[in-house]
This record gives C-alpha cells, structure tokens and sequence, in this order.
C-alpha cells in the first residue's frame, strides 16, 4: 500500500489554500424564507375547519388584499399552499405534509418566533452537537446579536438547549420535543431543488441551488458522481446512472463530494477511497464528513462498513494499475507496427 500513497503524493500547502470548502460551501446556501405575515396566514390555514377564501384572511389577520396577494403567491410558490378557484387550502406536497405535522404536534406555538426572517437558517445549522454563537455566526452569516435574540426565544421555547463549557455557552437542538421542527426545515430547505429532479429519478441530496439524483433512464442532466469515475481514472460502470441540476459544468471536487453523498453500499465505498488515490493532489482538501474514516483507513485503521487496506491495495490495481499499464502496452504495441510499416514501405 505504501507505493500506492508513494505515487499518488499529498497535495502541496499552495495547492490547498486554494481549493475551496466545497462542501460547507455548497450546503451554505441562501435558503427559502419565511415573514411573520406568511407564517400567520399559514397557521390560519393549517387550523382552519374548512377551505379559506383569500378574503378571510385577509379580515382575520387585518392584510391588505394586495398585501396578501403577494403571501399567497409566495406561499404556493414555496410549496406550502395550493388554489382550487377562489379557495385556498395546505398543498398536497412532502413540504405542506411535514408542516402539518408540525402543526398538529405544536399548535399553539408561536410561529414568526421559530421560522420568521432568519430563524430558519439558523434553526438548520444548530444539530445534536453543541455549537457556540461564534460558530454559528461563521455557518450562518447572521450578526451576532441577531443570533443571541432568535437564541434567547429557542431557549425559551425549549428549541435549542444551552451548556457551559469552561467559559463558553454551547447550544444544541433539543430533538426529544421538537423532532418535527427539524423534519420540516429541512423538507423545506431541499423543495427548490427536489422540484428539479424527474418523475422517474430518485432524489439524493439537495446542495442548495442544486439537486443530486440516480436514475435507471438516461436523463437530460449533467452527468457526475460514479457515473463519470471513467473519465479521471477509475474504471467504473455503475448499474445506476447518476445526475445533477441545473446543467452546469462540474469540478472533481464536486463529483467526488457527490460521490461521498451517493453512497448506499459497500462497493461503493471502496471506489470513492480509489477514486480519492488516484486524484488525490485536487482532493486532499475536500471537506467531508466521510473523509475522516477514508483517511483513517488509508492510515492503516480498521472501520466497520469500510474496506481494509488489502481490500483497497488489490482494487486499487485492478481498476486502475492494470487498465494503465494494458494501455501502455497496446500503445508500445501500435508505435511498434507503425515503425515496423514505415520501414517496410522505405525499403519497397
């Protein structure tokens, strides 16, 4: 193994500062926003007996007609509402399902104080591990007294629970009360990109802006994750064929990322650590949480669902060693008639 890590060396320290965070860029994205008014008009809606004509709301929540105009318009086009002639109702999306959800398990919470404005980005950074206000601040890009004043209602609404360590206050989501508030955030988050993918595809990963997604059926997309491995080195001919959107042209760095999030099996695995070897000088600054067991492997270590390093060895020269060296031969091979040719037609 250790010729293999010798052919293939570590990316030089110029190289890596100029490589982005691909990942954290990618899923640090402008995300789908709510205002106070839009959150009113959807809990009247979630909570009403019957379909609601735009004229009800409007009287209930004291909204201009044309002021709620541009709600509603908002509302459908996030995926939440839908018209029938003049009435309105929740739309029959995963988005509205996941908000409904939401609703029947926290009715009487106050909404504008859990999603209005940037509560929502913030909501989708904050996970199980404790995170303090400077790192968030870093994830979200929201000033850090806005982040103490959404903190301060989490706290209170039981959201987000708080911890000291040392000198620091650390917030963590509380998932035991509110599991269908992340649910829903993060449907929500992926609806502009999952309205990208085909009928007949299968949703991954949303990365903001754009989607990632396998299909059985050729689709009119750009081509990345195992589907393109050929093409940087790696013989590959995956059973599936895998897409992004919107077309645009795609790094090695993405197609590696969007290989890391593709996979569902062992085999797979396998190819993304031979695919990371053989590229190895454009992807040792990728950040990604599987990295950390990829290069743990690569080190010697042994991880559960991981190849070893013999698995690894071994794969590494049949899909990639072996085809290369087969081409140098069939290249010696034809350079050898050529020359042989030449010299025949010189002496007729």
């Amino acid at each position: 193994m250790a010729s293999i890590l010798q052919d293939f060396p570590s990316s030089s320290l110029s190289y890596s500062h100029k490589v982005l965070d691909i990942y954290k860029e990618s899923t640090n994205k402008r995300q789908m926003r709510f205002s106070g008014s839009e959150l009113k008009a959807l809990e009247l809606i979630a909570g009403s007996e019957q379909d609601l004509r735009p004229g009800d709301i409007s009287h209930a929540l004291c909204l201009h007609p044309g002021t709620l105009s541009h709600i509603i318009t908002a509302l459908v086009n996030k995926g939440l509402l839908e018209r029938e002639g003049k009435m309105l109702s929740l739309a029959r999306t995963n988005v509205a399902e996941t908000f409904k959800r939401l609703y029947f398990a926290h009715r009487a919470s106050p909404y504008p104080l859990l999603l209005a404005d940037r509560r929502i980005d913030l909501l989708s950074r904050i996970e199980n591990e404790q995170k303090s206000v400077e790192m968030l601040g870093v994830e979200t890009g929201i000033p850090r007294k806005t982040i103490y004043r959404y903190l301060k209602d989490f706290i209170r609404l039981s959201v987000v629970k708080r911890s000291k360590e040392d000198k620091t206050y650390l917030y963590s989501f509380n998932y035991i009360l509110w599991s269908e508030l992340k649910d829903f955030i993060k449907v929500f988050q992926e609806y502009p990109a999952v309205t990208l993918v085909p009928r007949d595809a299968l949703f991954i990963k949303s990365y903001g802006d754009s989607v990632l997604f396998k299909s059985i059926r050729l689709q009119d997309a750009i081509p990345t994750s195992f589907s393109v491995y050929r093409e940087y080195g790696v013989d590959l001919d995956p059973k599936d064929n895998y897409y992004t959107l919107p077309k645009r042209e795609q790094s090695i760095q993405n197609v590696f990322i969007h290989s890391l999030d593709s996979v569902d099996e062992f085999a797979q695995k396998l190819f993304c650590i031979l695919f990371y070897l053989k590229n190895r000088d454009k992807l040792e600054a990728v950040v990604h949480p599987r990295m950390k067991d990829i290069k743990a492997v690569l080190q010697g270590e042994r991880i559960i669902g991981y190849p070893t390093l013999e698995d690894i060895d071994f794969a590494f020269y049949l899909t990639i060693l072996l085809p290369r060296e087969k081409g140098t031969k069939a290249k010696n091979k034809d350079a050898s008639n050529f020359h042989l040719q030449n010299r025949r037609n010189t002496r007729s």
